[in-house]
């Protein structure tokens, strides 16, 4: 479970201060900044580690807004993609449409002309008809047909005129009637081919109406896009310029720096029996560090000279297995009522960690000597019984006030960035990775 360490400023603020400063009423900035420019007296030790607790608020603060930001953005370009993927099919399907209409369109002006033309040979035989019918009219004689019949030279040749005649008017009635059908065959097909081109508008239509949606997303979505992209490119300034600011209020500090470097690390649990070792359970399964077993209330003692960078406190001093308590306090899940903090011995700074404490003991954060008191063995979180899991980091070698800066300035976690469970085991200094790197306790605390 990861935690920030934010609780360096704590730390810094309590190392030769005494709690009460903290109480001070900073609200005239003019006043503490013209009083505390080269000032390293204790009240302005108090003030700049009021500072920096501010500042580091202000940082996490603009780091959330950040990454909502960044998280808004993201979606925003997601549904502008998402709305362009949707422009690409309907133009893909819009294309497809109009190439169907284009084709029916051919069908249509054929048939048109095809119908065109057999109206006109409609109408020609129509003209025929009406002009025979006029001339019969016109004429006191009996109609040209009939005159043919009547110029018969036999009863023979007049049966050979009127079938004749029969075959002619017959043929010019059928010629139509032909003619006529396949006409209305031809309007049939039209209005069917009509009907489809009609349909494919709709469609067309419909489609068109749905991409100018999406475009309209896309311009929308792409817009919001630009926004908060320049909202981030501001909050970044701003977090750019808090952090800058937060390095030079710990640059002003140099209390901590003062802290002399213990000659070795002392046992944190004199007389205490183990448990069990790093790096895995005698029954198998990660452990990562060293289980002290001591009786309920037993006293634990600080290694060496350092700053306790965190304190929680809040479980009962007596878990179970499986129990969490211990991130709901601020602290490592699982761990229970919990002291972390950085200790110096010749020159190497360390991390330490311990769990499972009983409640109400953790000591609080400041500055901490070798041997003074941290807390009382306990049972509390992941725990089946009293005993104290303590844990060992190596974080560097030089000053503890630069190595605790930058732990401070590069967002590291309550597990100094060296992982838990399998993942713990990547970063384990005997097999020659660098700092941050984790120890074998017992190697260096003995019993």
């Amino acid at each position: 479970m990861k935690k920030k360490l934010l609780l360096s400023l704590w730390a810094i603020s309590f190392l030769l201060l005494p709690k009460t400063l903290l109480a001070e009423d900073y609200s005239d900035e003019e006043y503490w900044e013209a009083h505390c420019e080269g000032n390293q007296s204790a009240e302005c030790d108090a003030y700049r580690a009021y500072l920096l607790e501010e500042n580091r608020n202000t940082i996490n603060e603009l780091e959330d807004a950040l990454a909502n930001l960044e998280e808004e953005f993201d979606n925003a370009v997601a549904v502008a993609n998402e709305a362009k993927a949707e422009i690409d099919i309907l133009e893909a399907e819009i294309a497809t449409l109009n190439g169907e209409i284009s084709k029916l369109e051919e069908k249509i002006a054929v048939l048109e002309e095809d119908i065109a033309e057999n109206e006109v040979l409609v109408e020609e035989l129509n003209q025929r008809v009406l002009t025979r019918m006029r001339e019969a009219q016109a004429s006191m004689h009996f109609n040209p047909y009939l005159d043919f019949l009547l110029g018969s030279t036999s009863f023979d040749d007049l049966m050979r005129r009127s079938y004749g005649v029969e075959a002619i008017v017959s043929k010019d009635e059928e010629d139509r009637d032909e003619l006529i059908e396949t006409i209305t065959k031809l309007d049939a097909d039209k209005k069917e081919l009509d009907d489809s081109k009609a349909e494919l508008d709709s469609k067309r239509q419909t489609l068109l109406e749905s991409q100018a949606y999406y475009y309209e997303m896309e311009e929308t979505y792409l817009a919001i896009a630009d926004e908060i992209e320049a909202e981030i490119i501001d909050k970044q300034n701003e977090l750019d310029s808090v952090r800058q600011n937060y390095s030079d209020i710990l640059s002003q500090i140099g209390d901590i720096s003062g802290i002399p470097s213990s000659a070795g690390l002392l046992s944190p649990a004199p007389g205490a029996s183990i448990n069990e070792g790093t790096w895995y359970y005698n029954s198998g399964g990660v452990h990562l560090g060293v289980d002290y077993g001591l009786g309920m209330g037993a006293s634990l003692y600080a290694p060496a000279n350092g700053v306790v960078i965190l304190s929680a406190d809040g479980c009962p001093s007596t878990g179970y297995l499986g129990d969490g308590c211990g991130a709901n306090i601020g602290g490592v899940y699982a761990g229970g009522n919990q002291v972390i903090m950085i200790v110096s011995a010749q020159d190497r700074v360390y991390g330490v960690s311990f769990f499972h404490l009983q409640q109400g003991s953790p000591t609080g954060t400041g500055t901490i000597a070798e041997g003074d008191y941290v807390g009382r063995v306990g049972s509390s979180g992941n725990s089946t019984g009293p005993h104290c899991h303590i844990e060992l980091y190596y974080l560097g070698e030089g000053d503890m006030a630069d190595i605790q800066n930058d732990y401070l300035l590069r967002d590291y976690t309550l597990g100094f960035n060296c992982g838990w469970g399998y993942a713990g085991l990547d970063r384990l200094c005997e097999n020659g990775v660098g700092a941050p790197c984790r120890l074998r306790p017992e190697l260096y605390f003995g019993t």
